[in-house]
């Protein structure tokens, strides 16, 4: 099963139990990785898709992103918002390890 598929299947089960949380990041991957194909699409890229390692590359960029955030947050004294981000790394952490 590749990683595309893997997030779909992730996405139907969080809401199937009713998991926000988690619902919530996987549907932020979602919209990046739409975003990225709408920008490859753009630069007159391929038509076929993203690639695994293209979706690697930008599950890595979540979570580099969302560890800064974190960062900030804890800095700025907003414990809950710092570990909501937490708990996101955590969702896409997932996606990285399967892959």
């Amino acid at each position: 099963m590749d990683l595309r598929a893997k997030l779909q299947a992730a996405t139907k089960e969080a809401m199937k139990s009713k998991d926000n949380a988690r619902l919530s990041t996987l549907r932020l991957i979602s919209a990046a990785i739409k975003d990225r194909e709408i920008a490859a699409r753009g630069e007159g890229g391929d038509e076929a898709g993203l690639s695994d390692a293209d979706l690697i590359a930008i599950l890595s960029k979540m979570v580099k992103q969302s560890q800064e955030s974190a960062k900030a947050y804890e800095e700025g004294g907003r414990l809950e918002l710092a570990q909501k981000e937490e708990d996101e790394i955590k969702v896409v952490q997932e996606f990285l390890r399967a892959s």
